[in-house]
């Protein structure tokens, strides 16, 4: 099937099906439009269809001072991400990879933040709409892009563009702390605040901006061993996202094995971990150019090293090992809980529910399967989707398994596969249909 997306919080709260008190808008136009009007912030909530077993709890979106609140003080509007033309505009503008999500939009149409929709307490959803509202009070991302676009380059507006922009969690700053570091004096650089900011807002890692930084090599290596395990996390991944996809948008071969020897170094302790990140980069950067040859060459070699050398027994220790950290890694909150009348601590991370590992076989299986034509190449795909399997059986995983028996002509043995899909399907109460369909193709050799 399809390259499988999984959108994970051990937290997450599943689909909301039946909302009903909240007024939303027929289309994100008219949503658009009304919020203009009525001097509102609009509230997008965007979902993904659920099987029907899962365990939805959507208590706190039903509480009425929840839904009064949206009423009153948001103009809404909700779609699924299987509505593809009331959805995909909106998830590809806003990069939506987290569902369910919302989007808030300030009045003049700008950005705002966007959220997990944890609809399962109203003290979740609470804290979003103090945050939104607050949000809709201050300067419009509007505005800050108009006067960038219009030239204003002074480093104070630039920095406060910077940190509105992070603010509302986009980590894309490169171009803009270029411009900033082109007001700045070198004696300014000895400042431990000023190096940091440079950090964190993700300059690309050949850039002026980034060599600047590394001028006061003390303060650069204090940022490191003195910052939170998260904000450096967040720093290395702010560098390394925006460096490899400039290098994508510009065919930067120079720029990405920078950006990919950068992400190796963060693993100074851990040579298979630091071997994988420079090769992830690098095969990110192949396919992000359209570089077949080159992402098809070093992907067979990079997944039978680091998924296929070892057992079974080890990949699922492996994930085990990475839940665990993610865990000790989460972000703790504090909250009152109204009902028990004390304080408590709350923690959050997100882990994908599903094996990370089967994951990442069955999504390189079907990039082969759509990318390779000779036979060798397809066998390793062949294996990868098998390895997914073992590791983890589900329906999606058997029916990449059946598409890539099928384009290898095996086609007895894709079409008992394919009923295996179809077989997991109902027992995981997903929709069969599409499962159903390809079968049908698989017989009449029309797939």
């Amino acid at each position: 099937m399809k390259k499988i997306i999984l959108f994970a919080s051990l937290l997450f709260v599943g689909f909301i099906t039946n909302a009903q008190n909240i007024n939303y808008e027929v289309s994100f136009e008219d949503a658009l439009l009304k919020a203009k009007e009525q001097g509102k912030p609009l509230a997008v909530l965007l979902m993904m269809r659920m099987p029907s077993n899962a365990n939805l709890k959507i208590d706190g979106l039903n509480t009425k001072s929840i839904t009064d609140q949206f009423n009153q003080l948001f103009i809404n509007f909700k779609a699924s991400r299987e509505d593809t033309a009331r959805a995909a505009a909106i998830i590809k503008k806003y990069k939506i990879n987290r569902f369910p999500s919302f989007v808030f939009i300030d009045a003049k149409g700008g950005f705002m933040f966007t959220d997990i929709a944890k609809m399962a307490r109203a003290d979740n959803l609470q804290e979003i709409i103090n945050k939104a509202i607050n949000f809709s009070t201050q300067k419009s991302m509007v505005d800050y892009d108009s006067m960038y676009n219009a030239g204003v380059r002074s480093a104070s507006f630039l920095k406060e563009y910077i940190i509105k922009r992070q603010g509302a969690g986009l980590s894309n700053n490169a171009n803009l702390i270029e411009d900033y570091v082109n007001n700045l004096a070198i004696a300014e650089l000895a400042r431990y605040e000023e190096v940091l900011f440079i950090l964190k807002s993700g300059p690309y890692i050949d850039s002026n901006a980034y060599k600047l930084a590394l001028i006061n090599r003390n303060i650069y290596d204090s940022i490191y061993k003195t910052e939170p395990l998260q904000t450096r996390v967040a720093m290395n991944n702010a560098i390394i996202n925006n460096s490899i996809q400039s290098a994508i948008a510009n065919k930067n071969l120079r720029r990405a094995q920078a950006s990919a020897n950068f992400a190796r170094s963060t693993w100074t302790k851990n040579y298979v971990e630091a071997d994988k990140s420079w090769n992830s980069r690098m095969l990110q950067y192949y396919h992000g150019v359209s570089d077949t040859s080159q992402y098809i060459t070093h992907a067979m070699r990079f997944y039978d090293r680091h998924y296929m050398n070892i057992s079974i027994d080890s990949l699922q220790k492996r994930d085990s090992l990475k839940l665990n950290k993610a865990k000790a890694n989460g972000t703790v909150t504090e909250f009152y809980d109204s009902t028990t009348q004390k304080l408590k601590r709350r923690t959050t991370f997100a882990y994908p529910k599903n094996n990370a590992d089967a994951l990442v076989l069955n999504n390189v299986a079907w990039k082969f399967y759509e990318m390779a034509s000779k036979e060798e190449q397809l066998t390793k795909a062949m294996l990868w989707s098998r390895r997914a399997i073992e590791l983890e059986p589900t329906s999606g995983y058997y029916d990449t398994y059946a598409h890539i028996l099928y384009r290898l002509r095996l086609y007895s043995e894709a079409e008992a596969n394919q009923k295996k899909a179809i077989e997991l399907a109902k027992e995981e109460k997903t929709d069969v249909a599409p499962f159903q369909r390809k079968l049908k193709k698989m017989i009449s050799k029309t797939l």
